[in-house]
């Protein structure tokens, strides 16, 4: 818990140096300079690929809208593992105001956020949760409840390198939800990073809607292919 609370200090630090320091800087990409205040170089935004239509994840009969921001090309699988591995919370707010756009684009009604859940183990390991960072982002600027009672059970297999079926083994039966009464009838907007076969994202979107949600939209930073 001490870590988690020094990672959010650093983030509130990382947010009053972005308004001390507002004028030109360099990129968090490639250093190079930037006029821009959200830290990311021309060159560098125009290589990130946008993606522009809505999809489904589903299994059976069951399936769930879902948006992503860009497809997992270079330049955001670089910011996604700054802001997920190596506490960057610049490159985070990057991610998120672009997140925060589309949502405003999109004309999303909903009315709570959540997020995809770490275990208690996983979240000391780190310090923090990337996907409840992007959560309480969005929330500040939409002023929108962050709904914290999904949670995650058991520790899973990286997803990385499984295939297709087994991300979707791997996934089930490991998230859970408490204090049920918050969801009834709510819709709800589940944040996540990247989204590839959908099966994390899924189950978590089947737990909430198995306890009363309404409707659950997806939103992810990124959508891969792999």
């Amino acid at each position: 818990m001490g870590k988690r609370i020094i990672e959010y200090i650093k983030n509130i630090f990382y947010c009053l140096a972005g308004l001390i320091y507002s004028g030109d800087e360099l990129c968090v990409i490639c250093n190079g300079y930037s006029e821009e205040s959200e830290a990311l170089c021309t060159v560098c935004k125009g290589k990130l690929r946008r993606c522009c239509e809505s999809f489904y994840i589903d299994r059976g009969d069951e399936k769930y809208l879902s948006m992503s921001v860009f497809y997992y090309s270079s330049i955001v699988k670089e910011l996604i593992i700054k802001l997920k591995y190596k506490s960057d919370f610049i490159c985070g707010e990057i991610l998120a105001k672009y997140m925060l756009e589309l949502v405003k684009e999109s004309e999303l009604k909903f009315d709570l956020i959540s997020y995809v859940p770490m275990t208690k183990k996983a979240l000391k390991s780190r310090g923090y949760n990337q996907s409840e960072f992007l959560a309480n982002y969005l929330s500040r600027f939409l002023n929108i409840k962050v709904i914290c009672n999904l949670i995650k059970t058991i520790d899973t297999k990286d997803q990385i390198g499984l295939s297709g079926e087994e991300r979707w083994n791997n996934t089930n039966n490991c998230f859970n939800i408490e204090k049920s009464e918050n969801i009834k009838n709510k819709d709800i907007l589940l944040i996540d990073d990247v989204i590839t076969t959908g099966a994390t994202a899924f189950h978590c979107a089947h737990n909430l809607k198995e306890k009363g949600a309404n409707n659950i939209y997806v939103l992810t930073i990124a959508k891969s292919n792999v």
